[in-house]
């Protein structure tokens, strides 16, 4: 089975005195059953690349929360995978506000949108989503990627009607980016799909 490690939101618990990482549990439920070893990564250890050379990994997902900027030290764990995936060409799957950091890393910006959170889109438009089947997919976004604010070395794969840009991949290493959530409802068996192709499950 393949060892995924996924990068998790971090929250200040004031109540409580604590700082958590966490995910939402789904994550490791859908993960199991793609034979996927679901690695969650701290973002409180300090030599990122020693502990992430020592986990043995064979691929990482960069999941959604937190917006870029919110937390620091989750941000700097999140440039760490994609430079140390970049020296191991290892795969990334960059989900939400994973695929907005990648597109942060390559140099680009994101815009202020509405019209995009907690719904569906129906209607994307593109190849590659017919070649994935792809018929609709959620949205819980407030920020977004357009044809004129993506990073260098990206390119668009989908976009909803309205121009934002919902899938994008690296053209030189193994990272796909989208801004949907495979491990909320719907579900489709396309995320699936995609999911395990990426990693080559």
């Amino acid at each position: 089975m393949k060892r995924i490690g996924i990068s998790q939101r971090r929250d200040d618990v004031p109540n409580r005195n604590e700082t958590r990482d966490s995910l939402d549990v789904i994550w490791s439920s859908l993960l199991w059953r793609l034979n996927i070893i679901p690695i969650p990564l701290c973002s409180e250890i300090q030599d990122h690349l020693s502990y992430l050379a020592a986990l043995n990994l064979d691929g990482f997902i960069l999941s959604g929360g937190n917006d870029i900027g919110e937390s620091p030290k989750r941000d700097h764990l999140e440039n760490s995978i994609l430079d140390y995936s970049k020296a191991k060409n290892l795969p990334v799957l960059g989900v939400c506000r994973g695929m907005q950091y990648i597109n942060f890393y390559q140099g680009g910006s994101l815009i202020n949108i509405g019209g995009h959170v907690a719904t569906q889109h129906s209607k994307l438009v593109g190849g590659w989503v017919s070649q994935n089947s792809i018929n609709y997919v959620n949205s819980f976004h407030n920020y977004a990627v357009t044809d004129q604010t993506i990073g260098e070395q990206l390119e668009p794969l989908a976009h909803t009607e309205d121009g934002v840009v919902e899938a994008l991949q690296h053209k030189h290493h193994p990272w796909l980016g989208i801004m949907w959530h495979p491990e909320r409802e719907p579900y489709q068996t396309s995320n699936d799909r995609l999911i395990q192709q990426h990693f080559k499950v």
